[in-house]
């Protein structure tokens, strides 16, 4: 009786522990740093000058070019990631499309008989 429970307590520790190591979420697996691109403010208008105006626009391309940055980075970080996970979407895709496939099938053989 008491081995059992010794026995049933380590399981129990030991199932614990090991989940505990794995991340749970995807996002406790890799967190991303959002972007530090700093958002231009409102627009001057008609009535802001010249000097206003040039340096919103200057503010808004250097936001544009900063996302466009980060953007591009996080492609290049992700680009192995989608090779490598590509056999598994195209397994996948095939087998959705035999379970189409074979789904249309049974329901026409269903549907001629009936």
């Amino acid at each position: 009786m008491v081995v059992r429970i010794l026995l049933a307590v380590a399981i129990f520790t030991f199932i614990t522990s090991a989940s505990a190591q794995q991340p749970s979420t995807p996002s406790a697996r890799a967190a991303i740093a959002p972007h530090a691109c700093k958002k231009p403010g409102e627009h001057p208008g008609r009535l802001g000058s010249d000097n206003n105006r040039r340096n919103w626009v200057k503010e808004v391309n250097d936001y544009l070019a900063c996302l466009k940055k980060y953007a591009m980075d996080q492609q290049a970080i992700a680009q192995p990631l989608f090779e490598q996970a590509k056999p598994h979407a195209d397994a996948a895709n095939a087998a959705i499309d035999e379970h189409n496939k074979a789904a249309s099938q049974f329901k026409d053989e269903q549907d001629k008989n009936n």
